[in-house]
């Protein structure tokens, strides 16, 4: 059943890794997240080996600590690895430490091939502390001989080459050493282990080695599917501690015993020829190691030698072994009892007595066991013990003793079969270790608690503005900048990072923490580098071991949700700002071309006195900057009616240069960059024109005294990575227009505000603040992006990215008419609910010769619609209109005369033939205000086109 969830856990985990390479690739992105899942993986593996060493004993225990350590190990260098090509964008270096900490994995487990077969614990004696010395010391000098040292005067492909050579030497070596040690096993059950143990090796390091190579000639990054070639064998290495259980030893018979001489002789053997490997590999380090070769080789000699003292000392206290062992147990803190083969004390030291209530030792020799019974079952107690010792000669397990009168005590019990039949039992006190482990428990359940909420920054501080910080984590470094030992040096004066603008808000939430209250704030930061981050502060009041109230606390960065919460309300803003203008602009529109059209006529007249006539045209100036003040409200809301086409950008720039170098002046010098076969966008032609025109006068406006200004174009390509450092920006394939200035620059605090309507740096009634805003606001209708570079003093970029498009662009259609060819004959049925409008666009189009038939609605246009259908060559209609819309109205009029040509007029369309600001296509439409000369031109062309679907 285990087996079974594990492998559809394993299953999910290599498919939800497959998608991240599939998906993601070697992005930023996706080298993280496949890198977090090699980690989870080495995660997973060492804490199934921890759990396998749970279940084992002895030799099995200590196994699986160290392939666990192993697997864990490999972990942490990944972690460094992943450090490297996330932040750093690159592979760790061939002399990175990271490289490092990956060998340190065969180390643990060459550790584990050396281990001694009759071990019965997993705690370190010094003759394997002695053991593991000289093998760590051989893999420093393989990394430092063969690998570190020369590749210090190698290049990079040359060093990484070399790595793998002695990589696969290593691993290699690693397999053989294992199978060897399968071999020479005492019992069956260590042969089976490491039987596993090598195959698993053999996997392991052949799927690495290989892809590694692949890796190696590629120079691929993470993020592929190589990648799998680690995962795999993690998740099988899971799998093989996860399902592995202990088995039942055989009998010691000769045979095995001579494979336990083998085994000494191995064990022997291979220490003898440490020091030889020590002083071989020393050698290669060169003369100007040489007080590091002497060193390395005096430590090696020094482990064997002391390993060889301790083998003869063990051998000359043989004989003295029972009166030592007995002196020792007598003096003993630890409980120790012998037991003969009838179940009967032969020997008990005071402190066992001690333990089981009784007075003195004398007093339980010679009684069974079963008198001073486990306080558990005893039926139960007794079975397992017998089982294991059968099983593996010795059992170690916690259970509770009889002290007499209903009282308990723990103890942990290891019980060691002898040869007679007997057993030695040796019992330790936990009652103490108990109180401090339950202690040890809260106080790390206290603080884990904390940790495991921290979304950043966790630290302990003394209460109050000037009150010094205890503790701070090491994430302060990646958030702020600091070092801990930085922010804590000074630490009393942590106030002066905080924006000054923010430190009242800091020292209200100090005053309510020392009230007992939990403290919380948000603030902005100066970071090491000099940027603000925003920050939210969380921290309880509590007494640390001393008795001292402090507080416990962290600190999260929520600058990007700052971001984002800011966009929501400009973009409310910009939302509610758009409702109005959208609610004014048809009624105001309507105002406007009664304003314009009248004042064009009026100037016409030839009868007009001059002075009469001049202050007409300050009118229609007037009128013509209140009509261009609505189409900004619009533009910035995104209101306006687009009427897009295919453009060539570099057409739109050239069209415009000189009457740009008119615009900016002779102190400014311009330069036009147009890149050749730049791609096709589609967008308002107009509305370009004026995207550029405004720039270009910001440009100007930044560069009072003269300077330089640059408009560029060309193609782009905006990547994953670009769009996920760029809010709301999707990649894809993009048409980029750049206008660059020397001028004043910008603050980051005023590049905030730029695009908000009526922000503006110019001061008094130099700038309405609408022109950037408008910018913004044609640029986000036509599905670009715009975003601006900018430093104080040295000038500003705005980058426009339009959409490109695979048509090519159209060419420009625009011919000149005389007022000849702007008159007709034909018949216009006028619909326009403003009395006013409809006067005006009936004389404009009667005095240009049509036939006008007006209607104030759509109720009375049906009704003439039904009577002289047949007449009608042209609807002029207003959008918005009340009852029925001019769109709704057409469609019925359509009915009758499927050829009706339509021309629609509204100040305001509201989504009725235009959706998100764009005009269906196919649809005729003049935008109000409008002159009479517009109207006429207007309907003159819709009369000579081709009848458009509706």
């Amino acid at each position: 059943m285990l087996a079974r969830k594990f492998l559809i856990l394993a299953g999910v985990f290599v498919a939800l890794h497959l998608i991240v390479i599939l998906t993601l690739g070697t992005s930023s992105l996706g080298s993280f997240f496949a890198n977090s899942l090699q980690i989870t993986a080495s995660g997973i593996a060492a804490a199934m080996a921890i759990r396998a060493a749970r279940r084992g004993s002895g030799l099995s225990r200590s196994l699986w600590l160290l392939v666990g350590f192993g697997w864990g190990m490999w972990g942490i260098a990944d972690f460094g690895w992943m450090l490297y090509e996330v932040v750093l964008g690159m592979e760790p270096p061939a002399l990175s430490l990271v490289r490092f900490l990956f060998d340190i994995q065969g180390a643990f487990f060459a550790m584990a091939l050396f281990l001694d077969d009759e071990r019965d614990s997993a705690r370190l004696d010094f003759a394997t502390i002695l053991d593991f010395l000289q093998i760590g010391l051989i893999y420093l000098l393989i990394y430092l001989s063969l690998y570190y040292v020369p590749s210090l005067s190698m290049d990079h492909h040359t060093a990484m080459q070399r790595e793998q050579v002695i990589m696969i030497f290593q691993d290699t070596a690693l397999i053989a050493l294992c199978v060897i040690r399968s071999r020479i096993a005492r019992t069956s059950a260590t042969k089976l282990l490491y039987q596993q143990f090598a195959i698993f090796l053999g996997f392991y390091y052949l799927l690495a080695q290989a892809t590694e190579y692949v890796q190696y000639l590629r120079e691929t990054p993470s993020g592929t599917l190589l990648d799998l070639a680690w995962t795999l064998p993690m998740l099988g290495g899971a799998f093989w501690a996860a399902t592995w259980q202990p088995t039942g030893e055989l009998s010691k018979t000769a045979s095995m015993r001579k494979r336990s001489t083998a085994g000494m002789i191995f064990r022997n053997a291979m220490f003898a020829l440490g020091p030889l490997v020590v002083m071989f590999l020393s050698t290669q380090l060169g003369p100007g190691w040489k007080p590091v070769r002497l060193t390395f080789l005096a430590i090696s000699i020094l482990c064997y030698a002391m390993r060889m003292g301790i083998n003869e000392n063990r051998q000359t206290m043989n004989a003295e072994l029972v009166q030592r062992q007995m002196q020792a147990m007598n003096s003993s803190v630890d409980g120790m009892a012998i037991v003969d083969a009838n179940g009967k004390f032969v020997y008990v030291n005071s402190e066992y007595a001690r333990m089981c209530g009784k007075v003195g030792a004398e007093e339980m020799r010679g009684k069974p066991w079963r008198e001073v019974a486990f306080e558990d079952d005893t039926e139960r107690v007794e079975t397992e013990i017998r089982d294991s010792l059968k099983k593996r000669g010795r059992w170690f397990g916690e259970t509770v003793l009889q002290e007499g009168q209903g009282k308990g005590i723990a103890v942990e019990i290891a019980i060691t079969a002898m040869s007679d039949g007997g057993v030695v039992l040796v019992c330790r006190d936990l009652t103490e270790r108990k109180r401090a482990e339950e202690a040890k428990a809260e106080a790390e359940s206290k603080y884990k608690m904390i940790v495991e909420r921290v979304a950043a920054i966790s630290y302990v501080a003394e209460l109050g503005m000037e009150g010094r910080w205890i503790y701070v984590s090491p994430q302060i470094e990646n958030i702020l900048g600091y070092t801990q030992e930085e922010w804590l040096e000074d630490s009393k004066n942590w106030v002066r990072y905080v924006h000054v603008d923010d430190q009242g808000v800091v020292r209200d939430a100090e005053e309510t923490c020392q009230k007992g209250l939990a403290f919380q704030a948000e603030y902005r930061v100066i970071t090491k580098d000099g940027r603000l981050v925003w920050v939210s502060d969380s921290a309880v009041v509590t007494k640390d071991a001393d008795g001292n109230v402090v507080m416990e606390g962290i600190i999260v960065d929520i600058t990007e949700r700052k971001q984002l919460e800011g966009q929501l309300q400009q973009s409310r803003r910009m939302e509610a700002v758009g409702r109005l203008a959208g609610g004014i602009a048809h009624d105001f529109n309507n105002l406007l071309t009664i304003i314009k059209g009248y004042t064009e006529l009026a100037v016409q007249r030839k009868e007009v006195p001059a002075p009469v006539r001049a202050d007409i045209e300050h009118i229609e100036d007037a009128s013509e900057r209140a009509a261009g003040l609505v189409r900004q409200l619009l533009a910035f809301s995104r209101k306006q009616v687009l009427q897009p086409k295919n453009l060539d950008l570099n057409a739109v720039v050239l069209g415009l240069e000189k009457l740009l170098r008119r615009l900016i002046g002779e102190d400014i010098e311009m330069r036009t960059v147009v890149s050749a076969g730049l791609g096709t966008i589609k967008a308002d032609p107009a509305q370009v024109e004026q995207v550029l025109m405004n720039l270009v006068v910001n440009a100007r406006d930044a560069m009072p005294s003269g300077g330089r200004m640059t408009v560029e174009t060309t193609n782009v390509d905006l990547d994953r990575t670009y769009a996920s450092e760029h809010v709301s920006v999707r990649p894809g394939r993009y048409v980029m227009l750049a206008v660059s200035d020397s001028g004043t620059g910008m603050s980051p605090e005023t590049i905030a505000h730029i695009f908000e309507p009526f922000f503006t740096t110019k001061g008094g009634t130099k700038g309405t603040g609408l022109g950037l805003a408008t910018v913004y606001g044609i640029v986000k209708q036509s599905g670009g992006y715009i975003w601006v570079y900018s430093e104080p003093e040295k000038g500003s970029t705005f980058k426009v990215y339009f959409p490109r498009v695979d048509e090519e662009a159209e060419r420009s259609s625009r011919t000149k008419r005389d007022a000849k060819a702007e008159r007709g004959s034909e018949t216009v049925l006028l619909v326009e609910d403003d009395d006013a409008v409809r006067e005006l666009a009936e004389a404009i189009l009667a005095a240009q010769g049509y036939k006008v038939i007006c209607a104030n609605g759509p109720k009375r246009a049906e009704e003439i619609a039904a009577e002289r259908s047949k007449e009608i060559d042209l609807v002029l209609t207003d959008v918005i209109m009340p009852a029925m819309s001019g769109r709704e109205l057409v469609k019925k009029l359509s009915e009758r005369n499927p050829k009706l040509r339509v021309l629609y007029m509204s100040g305001y369309t509201d989504n009725v033939i235009a959706q998100g600001g764009v005009l269906e296509e196919g649809l005729a439409f003049l935008q109000k205000p409008f002159t009479p000369r517009a109207l006429s031109q207007k309907v003159r062309e819709v009369l000579d086109a081709a009848v458009q679907a509706r």
